[in-house]
């Protein structure tokens, strides 16, 4: 196995007790929208909206400097 794969699977297993120690249902509120959802998915969410935010930010920013 080489390091890049044994790094995966420390994430994976990291991953996997993270959900498992973060599966109760909490209610999420947005303006007016209301819904419950587990907590390890309203986090997961979170993340994966910062990382999206993140990349256009710099997509945007790389392509604002190319003009």
């Amino acid at each position: 196995m080489t390091a890049k794969y044994v790094a995966l699977l420390v994430i994976v297993l990291l991953f996997a007790i993270f959900i498992v120690q973060n599966a109760q249902v909490v209610e999420v509120r947005f303006l007016f929208w209301k819904a419950q959802a587990s907590r390890s998915l309203v986090l997961l969410g979170t993340l994966l909206l910062g990382l999206v935010a993140g990349w256009v930010s710099r997509w945007a920013r790389e392509k604002h400097s190319e003009s």
